[in-house]
């Protein structure tokens, strides 16, 4: 297989498209709007607790270099959504951290699957590469079901993989303000 640099540029672009289209019918699906200052904050608290890195307000606060009320208005939301959780450090009680709750890691291990498997459905090369090793992790993290946002035409019925966690908050519809 002979791959160019433009291919992959293709490829890319085709995933970016696919990926902001399906995240558009999520929001018609779920009714949960997710604004892009709460979509980085939720990435970032959730690969800074991967990467065991605690994140705390004034880390935010340096990070995004916006109004420290902007993102405490963002915590509070995300906090209510149950989206992240604040949590006393063992050393210290004074010290607070932020850390992504089971329902953020439920919809990042989704979200990413089905990148993957759009990845997979535009690139022949990854999918020779990878697709192997990714049906054994979606396995492993029950994903067989997500689906790949390119041969996705409707939206997707995601609240089947969050268990009746998006039942609990039915209040709450939207993300955004």
């Amino acid at each position: 297989m002979n791959l160019k640099f433009t291919d992959m540029v293709k490829h890319i672009a085709e995933l970016d498209v696919a990926t902001a289209q399906a995240y558009t019918m999520v929001e018609a699906g779920t009714g949960i709007k997710i604004d892009s200052l709460t979509d980085f904050i939720a990435k970032f608290i959730f690969t800074e607790h991967l990467n065991n890195r605690d994140v705390t307000t004034t880390i935010l606060f340096n990070t995004l270099m916006i109004s420290e009320n902007t993102v405490r208005a963002k915590l509070k939301m995300m906090i209510a959504f149950d989206l992240i959780e604040v949590c006393e450090a063992s050393d210290d009680k004074r010290y607070k951290h932020l850390v992504p709750t089971e329902l953020l890691n439920k919809i990042m291990y989704l979200l990413v699957a089905c990148k993957l498997k759009t990845a997979t459905d535009i690139s022949p090369m990854f999918k020779l590469m990878f697709s192997s090793t990714l049906d054994k992790f979606y396995k492993e993290y029950n994903l067989e079901d997500s689906i790949s946002f390119k041969n996705n035409t409707k939206p997707i019925d995601y609240k089947k993989f969050f268990e009746g966690q998006i039942d609990k908050y039915p209040q709450k519809t939207t993300l955004k303000h």
